[in-house]
């Protein structure tokens, strides 16, 4: 009933850690599969192919032609999600996505004539799939034997997991790896049975989550009420959550901070729901645009640790910018744990849920006993100074900052003052010197020391001055990655490149001092630091 920290970050962490501990669950590997550690193409509410194909033709006529785009533009998507559009309803829909419930979970003939196995056939992705609350007209309560609670224009199955051991059955060739369970709200607050039997909101997220399991499938909730996410914290297959409102059609629905605070306590991930990549108009779609903060979209969703979801039109997509997400295969460079919202937030008077600072980290090996810690903060507005209290730092001696947007590393001081990026908002790396040298990392792409990107990081036993980075490839073909550090006697950023082939494997980047690397040069060895 109550748990402390040294902070709201450490006091909710501790007391997940009893629940998840009581519940004999881990925290949900942010890898796992082929769909929360990945780029994903999402055609959700808000996004271009959302109830709109920008054309005549069918979905199944379109959506090949825009997987076709994606791959002559080098963006290695590995899996994508269908939404409300794919199945029918027995009421139309609203702007806001609301609507009618779902009278029976495939396709409708108009939008994939050939069925769904078909559409996998033609694309060959993994799959998440979106599902609303149960019509009390549906198939599955006039055709089968399954018994139902049935209320105003909801139902709900009596025995959860009898129903959805059968249900999850059902979609051979499909290609579907997530059940998305969207409207839960919705079903929770239309269903007298979820409203008067005390036990029948736990048992229905029981049966999801094990018909999932059993059928080697995860589960994604969608706005779901706390208790959902307190419940479905006892649930292995549920690996996420998604932390905001529909893109475009909610206030600050990029602000995940908040929220994932408390889904990561309980071991769930937080989703910063999909959103398009880039500032072009949008036409043909169902949502125009256009988004005018891509980079405040695309740097929220990665540090978010879940999925990452452009859903852009053809030959609209902002390819660079979804890239610096991820690695040349498409598995997402994340920090250790999913972003929050900064410790300074809760200082400060007023509502800590609308303050814009946002704080991540990366720990990386350095000697056996010691980890490095690299700090990312967003700030939303621009002309704030930012200070060592926002990363969670006590003071400043020791750190650096380095301006993602403008390059420039400084001595971190009380206030710093950074240039903010076009957005008008700052993105910084803070980090700490140690034995003379400062590491960066990617700094090419939002999270810039990705544990499955740096495996260590020290300076070299037998010559202190030279600091060696053990940098890992993809294996996903060729790669170049750029890795970048400074001296502290200089704090001049040098970068360097691990080029790797199609096998991968671990490279070390030796960086020597500036005046031995000087020296070198006038002796007529060759200069490697690009």
């Amino acid at each position: 009933m109550l748990s402390a920290g040294a902070g709201v970050h450490d006091g909710m962490m501790a007391w997940g850690d009893r629940a998840l501990k009581y519940l004999a669950k881990p925290r949900a590997d942010m890898y796992a599969g082929n769909i929360v550690g990945s780029i994903g193409f999402w055609t959700d509410n808000g996004g271009y192919y959302h109830y709109a194909t920008g054309s005549n033709e069918t979905y199944e006529e379109v959506l090949p032609q825009v997987k076709a785009y994606h791959d002559s533009i080098g963006v290695p998507f590995k899996h994508w999600q269908f939404d409300s559009w794919f199945y029918p309803k027995d009421g139309a829909v609203d702007p806001g996505g609301g609507g009618g419930g779902v009278t029976n979970w495939t396709a409708i003939p108009d939008v994939f004539p050939g069925g769904m196995a078909h559409i996998q056939s033609l694309l060959k992705m993994p799959m998440a799939m979106h599902n609303r609350q149960w019509s009390p007209h549906s198939d599955y309560i006039n055709n089968l034997s399954f018994e139902w609670y049935t209320s105003n224009g909801v139902a709900i199955p009596k025995d959860p997991f009898a129903f959805f051991k059968w249900f999850f059955a059902q979609q051979e060739g499909w290609g579907l790896e997530m059940y998305e369970q969207d409207w839960m709200s919705t079903q929770n607050d239309k269903t007298d049975a979820l409203q008067t039997n005390i036990t029948m909101g736990d048992l229905w997220l029981a049966g999801m989550a094990a018909g999932a399991a059993g059928s080697n499938r995860t589960v994604q909730y969608c706005m779901p009420y706390p208790s959902d996410v307190l419940s479905g914290a006892a649930h292995p297959a549920v690996t996420n959550a998604r932390a905001t409102g529909d893109y475009f059609h909610s206030d600050n629905q990029w602000a995940v901070g908040s929220t994932a605070l408390f889904y990561w306590a309980l071991g769930i991930l937080p989703f910063k729901d999909g959103f398009y990549s880039s500032t072009h108009l949008q036409k043909g779609g169902q949502t125009k645009g256009p988004e005018m903060h891509p980079d405040r979209e695309a740097i929220m969703a990665t540090l978010s640790c879940a999925m990452v979801g452009p859903m852009d039109g053809i030959n609209l997509l902002n390819a660079t910018r979804v890239m610096s997400t991820c690695r040349n295969d498409g598995i997402l460079l994340k920090p250790d744990e999913p972003v929050v919202t900064s410790e300074e937030c809760f200082r400060r008077p007023g509502d800590p849920g609308e303050c814009w600072l946002f704080h991540a980290y990366s720990s990386v090996p350095t000697r056996s006993w010691q980890e490095l810690h690299v700090h990312y903060l967003f700030s939303d507005n621009g002309t704030e100074p930012i200070t060592p209290g926002m990363v969670n730092l006590r003071d400043h001696s020791g750190h650096v900052v380095y301006n993602w947007y403008t390059g420039e590393l400084s001595p971190l001081a009380e206030t710093n003052l950074l240039r903010p990026g076009y957005e008008g908002h700052v993105y910084a790396v803070v980090t700490v010197a140690f034995d003379g040298w400062i590491f960066l990392g990617e700094v090419d792409k939002y999270v810039t020391a990705a544990r499955i990107r740096f495996q260590h990081v020290a300076v070299r036993e037998s010559d202190p001055s030279v600091l060696d980075v053990t940098v890992a490839g993809s294996g996903a073909g060729s790669e170049d990655v750029q890795v970048c550090a400074a001296q502290v006697s200089i704090l001049r950023v040098v970068c360097k490149i691990a080029h790797f082939g199609a096998a991968g494997g671990v490279q070390t980047l030796s960086f020597e001092p500036e005046g031995q690397r000087l020296l070198d040069s006038q002796l007529g060895h060759a200069d490697l630091v690009v």
